[in-house]
This record gives structure tokens, sequence and C-alpha cells, in this order.
């Protein structure tokens, strides 16, 4: 259907960073709760991976284990697939409880398409929905733009979305379509540079109106050519550590644990530096795609109000312009604001 990175089930209840917190923990000074919580893991792990059904699904499993309860949250094909990954749980000795709150793509299509019923009725058209661990993609024809804008807000508007792939067309329209990659890169993560120049990923820049990751955070010794002849000190280089922001449409290829891209470090046209004051925080209430924590998530400073309607005439969305092949610094140079694009 479209590019997917490996599904990893984590459970929202106990995030990312607790759960590394914890493994820290019980390597310094491991307790008999916490010997037995990594063995149950363990287990569970090769149980999986021996199943030839789920071995064949091509999803690595991330299970957390606390006080012998298991956690499984994340995204699943179905009702079947969720029933055998809880029976080859219950199997394994010493645990307490299984808290599975995988979500089923069967069920996340009908509620998608629920929600964009009135949206069918009033314009008189009809999608066609899918949903693929999580994402969900929108096809169909409408006859403006704005009507697709406003079905793809809609299905991002249920908080079990990962993302929304929109393959809706326009009537009338040039078709135009494009490949649309979804790349959902990981906090920590090595992103590295043609020019093999590294960094790490410390946040995802996330546009809430479909939660897909448009950009992310990273930081890294990256040579700032205004600071080339200032940073040399006895005939060395010191670079400082800086974050930068760089567009997904830059990400050559994904891992779970490394990142490639198209760019050279030297390419600055492609990049900039992080300003916090182009971003805002998403509201508390609002819960991030998996695998994120809310901490992991950032908003472009136009979405600031989250209730603003679409517009009724057909309109560029504020993000648009990081995903074009256009130079990333100019389009700041010449609107000063995150996305913002002179169309000359």
């Amino acid at each position: 259907m479209f590019p997917l990175q490996t599904l990893r089930i984590s459970p929202d209840n106990f995030p990312k960073r607790e759960e590394q917190r914890q493994k820290s923990n019980r390597e310094k000074d491991p307790d008999p709760i916490q010997k037995t919580d990594a063995a149950i893991k363990g287990a569970i792990d090769r149980a999986v991976w021996k199943d030839d059904v789920l071995r064949a699904l091509d999803y690595e499993i991330n299970i957390y284990v606390k006080n012998g309860a298991v956690y499984l949250n994340g995204h699943i094909q179905n009702a079947a697939s969720k029933r055998r990954i809880e029976n080859i749980i219950r199997d394994i000795p010493n645990i307490m409880e299984i808290k599975n709150n995988l979500v089923l793509d069967d069920a996340l299509t009908l509620e998608v398409a629920a929600s964009l019923e009135e949206i069918e009725r009033t314009y008189d058209c009809k999608f066609f929905i899918g949903a693929s661990y999580g994402v969900v993609s929108l096809n169909g024809v409408v006859s403006a733009e704005n009507i697709k804008l406003l079905a793809e807000k809609r299905a991002a508007s249920n908080p079990n979305v990962r993302g929304v792939i929109n393959n809706t067309r326009v009537s009338g329209a040039n078709l135009g379509l494009h490949s649309q990659p979804f790349w959902q890169p990981t906090i920590g993560e090595s992103i590295y540079f043609l020019d093999g120049i590294s960094g790490v990923v410390k946040q995802v820049i996330i546009n809430p109106n479909n939660r897909r990751v448009i950009a992310m955070t990273v930081q890294g010794k990256f040579i700032d050519q205004r600071q080339d002849l200032k940073s040399l000190s006895g005939g060395k280089a010191q670079i400082a550590e800086r974050a930068i922001i760089l567009r997904m449409s830059a990400v050559r290829y994904l891992t779970r644990v490394s990142g490639f891209l198209y760019i050279s470090s030297y390419e600055k046209d492609e990049y900039i530096d992080f300003d916090p004051s182009y971003f805002t925080a998403p509201d508390k209430n609002w819960k991030p795609p998996y695998p994120y924590c809310a901490e992991d998530v950032l908003f472009p400073v136009e979405y600031q109000n989250e209730e603003a309607p679409i517009a009724v005439t057909p309109h560029r969305l504020p993000t648009v312009a990081i995903a074009e092949d256009v130079s990333f610094r100019k389009q700041f140079v010449a609107n000063d604001s995150f996305g913002g694009y002179d169309e000359e």
C-alpha cells in the first residue's frame, strides 16, 4: 500500500523513556522482581518469534513487563492476530495479567469510515478507506481541495490513527500523484548525512491535520561555515553540538536504529538551526501517534488554534513547503515562518 516501517508494540502507560530508565536501574542494581520481569519479557519474545504466523507478518513486538503484568499497545491487523498473541503469552509462567490495548486495523477502518459519512453526505462524494498498522489511507474523488483536506483532518481526529495518507483526487485536477512514504524516526536514532556526519533524533515535528511526521530535530556536531574559522583553537577545530531541523523529504531510508539522508552536511540550504519560537507543544489532552510520547512531539506554530476550520477555498497547508524540493533555508528567509513559502 505504502512504505511502512516495521511495527513496534510499546505501552502508552509506560513510555519508552520510562522503560529505558527502569532497564538502566535493572542493570545497575536489579532486584528479584525486576529479574522476573526481564525473564518474562525474554520468554515472550522467544515465544512470539517461534510462532510462524506472527513471524510471517513481519513485525517486531516490543513488550513491557512490570510486576508480572504484560502491557501491549500498538496496532495489529485484526482480532484473530490479537488473540493469537494473547494465547501465546498466556502459556508463559509467572504472568499476573495481560493488558492488551492493541488497536485493530479492521476496527479502525470502520471508525474512520463512520467519521467521514457526514462529509460524504454534505458534499455528495465517497471515500474508500484502508488501514495498515494504524496508518489510514484515503481514496476517492471530490469536487474541491478543501473537501479533501477536511476529510484528512477528520480522519486524523481519531486518536488511534498513526497517520493519514491522503490519495483523494480532486475532480478535474491534474492527477499529479506522488509517493507518500510514511516515516516515523525513532527518538534517539542516529541520522547520517551522505558525507558520513551524523546526529541523533531529539524530537519530531508533526502536522496534526494528518498526524504525520513532517520534520525532525537532530542534535550533533554540524560544522557551520560561519563558525569554521572561529572554532579553530590550537590547530584543532572545537565544534559545539547544535540542534537542526531536517524535513522528512530529505530522508532516504530509515531503520529502527539509524536513518540515512539524501543530502550532505555541507548543503546548508537543506536544513536550519532549531528555533523553539517556530514551534509549540501539543495540548496535554492530545494523544500522540504511536510510538511517540507527548514530549517527543512539536507542532509548527501555525497550528496553535487546533479548532480553526479549514477554509472553504482551496489553500496550501502551512507545512506543505517543507515537503517540497525548495531550499529549506530560503523558505524561512522569505517568510520568517515555519513552512512559510513565497510563490513567485
